[in-house]
């Protein structure tokens, strides 16, 4: 039962986007509720492992506002990890390895192209870099990114849910729920027949933003994403977790294993893992590294959908028609990197009317 029916905010969504702005609203005096039909996290905010890796795309791009984006979420993961007693994320970095030419171009110009902050990235040649890193395959050098951080995602999520419910945040999860709109208010109707009611509703849902009447002008698409957890018999000589042909994760308190990710399925008609996406991230994995996917002991499967726009770039703001009615999404691959501070510029729009920036507002929709 909800100790009141009258809620500062209401949020959709127990993933990254949705407990990243409770976690901003409760710290700014608000009385939140987060409802979720499923479990937490049901979606791509619990892949095995996640990144929060500042260096995007094919030739190494700083993310937008990426200094912002990555203190927020540090300061978020250290503030729940001190809450929990079981580790979940490191600052390990991550190697980028040129496997062609082209690529080498493009990341040897990336530290000064890009305007980098000093220390957060360096690239090295093919031969120093070969010789630091013996156990990658044939390569033309590599980037090493020192800032990037690798976080468990079920563990980290746990965690979360029960760090903000000491911050005066609710939660209904794994539960259906009606909205309903009288005038300015939003009215909420659990499955236990409790009646709530709020002045803001977030949509925090992810795959479901997809497919509701609300966003359809925007171009939200879902993209089915595949992973593997990989065992070995013996420890991995890496130390950092790696981008290449798409992620592969690893902390150091796991030395056995590597989590590769992901596949890009724009079309699909289950959420099941395939035989077809394990062989691709086996050739990923061959493709990278020297001989391991030869010493695999056992493997794990998983797969969900994540959401993006065809410009790549999150979306947040309030909908055009419906006063106080916003969404948080369309994160693509990069929840754990943006999700916080994206949560921070959508409280402020909330709370202060402040603008968000237009590259990742919902107004370049309008």
């Amino acid at each position: 039962m909800i100790h009141s029916e009258t809620l500062d905010a209401v949020i959709l969504g127990a993933g990254i986007a949705g407990l990243s702005v409770a976690d901003e609203l409760s710290g700014r005096g608000m009385n939140c509720l987060i409802l979720d039909t499923k479990q937490p996290g049901n979606g791509a905010s619990a892949a095995p492992m996640l990144l929060a890796n500042p260096a995007t795309g094919r030739r190494a791009k700083i993310t937008w506002n990426a200094e912002s984006c990555l203190n927020h979420t540090k300061n978020f993961l250290e503030r729940v990890q001190a809450s929990s007693d079981n580790p979940f994320f490191e600052k390990n970095g991550v190697l980028r390895p040129a496997l062609s030419e082209k690529i080498a171009a493009d990341f040897s110009n990336a530290p000064e192209k890009y305007d980098w902050p000093a220390d957060w990235i360096s690239w090295l040649p093919k031969n120093d870099f070969s010789k630091k890193f013996p156990f990658f395959g044939e390569n033309h050098g590599g980037l090493i990114i020192e800032s990037a951080l690798t976080i468990r995602g079920p563990e980290f999520i746990q965690a979360a849910i029960k760090y903000i419910s000491g911050r005066n945040v609710q939660h209904v999860i794994d539960s259906e729920y009606s909205l309903q709109r009288e005038e300015s208010v939003w009215k909420i109707k659990l499955k236990n027949g409790q009646n709530l009611s709020t002045l803001t509703l977030i949509d925090a849902t992810g795959f479901s933003q997809t497919s509701s009447d609300y966003w359809s002008f925007l171009a939200l698409h879902p993209v089915k994403g595949q992973t593997a957890t990989f065992h070995f018999k013996n420890p991995l000589e890496i130390q950092h977790s790696v981008s290449s042909l798409g992620y592969m994760a690893f902390m150091s308190d796991s030395p056995n294993q590597l989590t590769v990710g992901s596949t890009y399925e724009h079309s699909f008609d289950h959420l099941k893992p395939t035989a077809d996406g394990l062989k691709r991230l086996k050739a990923k994995l061959a493709e990278t590294f020297t001989g391991l996917s030869h010493n695999i002991l056992h493997t794990e499967q998983w797969a969900n959908v994540r959401v993006t726009v065809p410009d790549k770039q999150p979306v947040a703001g309030e909908h055009p028609d419906h006063p106080n009615l916003y969404i948080l999404g369309a994160f693509g691959s990069k929840g754990m990197m943006l999700g916080r501070y994206l949560a921070y510029l959508l409280a402020e729009l909330i709370i202060n009317k402040k603008s968000i920036d237009r590259p990742v507002s919902i107004e370049r929709f309008l």
